[in-house]
């Protein structure tokens, strides 16, 4: 007996269905092509053909009065994207970390989180003033005034750079964006990369928290009790 597909599960704002979606194909060792059977079947659709779509209600809950952290490596910068559309112009900090394999590559975004670069060298926020590329990490300037961007490409440099590093690095903001309640989101693959985020901001709390190893594991037992530290991964 075939089991059934598992659903896909996408996310929409202001009624607005919007798809970004990898072509799968590929060949295995032995040479056997492989294809994604939904993309595939959506990619083999004619323009203006029939999708069938239903909505179910996601598990997160963005209260408007408070900060956001947002870590959202690959397809976890999904409902990410969503929140910093509808709230582009409040004025509570959105921080996100966003990851993934190479800037060039699958950084799909860039322009809708980005703004143009000053044309001038001597800014700060030119590119030649970024640490790119370095253990440091490049923090975007804000596409909107209250967003911030910070990103891990694992593969732009000879060590892998995943986002549960970047938080470690960026700590202090980190801390301090908590201290003033924020809601600290993580969103994406839920194989080892949730485990990897809650061990690096136990290490964010021992650091800049001055909290034991012990004190820092019932903080974020807390937090996620009060709604304040959220998941959904798939």
């Amino acid at each position: 007996m075939i089991s059934t597909m598992s659903q896909k599960i996408y996310w929409l704002i202001d009624q607005l269905v919007f798809c970004n979606i990898c072509l799968i194909r590929y060949k295995t060792v032995m040479k056997k092509e492989r294809v994604g059977l939904c993309s595939n079947w959506l990619a083999n659709l004619t323009p203006g053909s029939p999708v069938r779509l239903y909505i179910e209600r996601g598990s997160f809950h963005f209260p408007a009065d408070r900060p956001i952290i947002m870590v959202g490596p690959g397809t976890g910068c999904a409902p990410f994207r969503s929140l910093i559309q509808s709230r582009g112009a409040d004025t509570s900090p959105l921080l996100l970390f966003f990851g993934c394999r190479g800037e060039h590559r699958d950084y799909f975004f860039r322009d809708e989180w980005e703004p143009s670069p000053p044309s001038d060298p001597s800014d700060p926020s030119h590119p030649s003033q970024q640490e790119n590329g370095s253990p440091v990490g490049k923090i975007q300037s804000p596409g909107a005034a209250n967003l911030r961007v910070i990103t891990a490409f694992s593969r732009d440099q000879d060590r892998k750079i995943y986002v549960q590093h970047r938080i470690v690095e960026h700590g202090k903001l980190v801390w301090s964006l908590l201290e003033r309640g924020a809601v600290f989101c993580v969103a994406g693959n839920s194989k080892n990369m949730p485990f990897q985020v809650k061990d690096a901001l136990a290490k964010v709390a021992c650091t800049h928290g001055k909290l034991s190893a012990d004190e820092s594991s019932k903080y974020i037992d807390l937090l996620v009790k009060n709604r304040l530290y959220q998941t959904e991964t798939w």
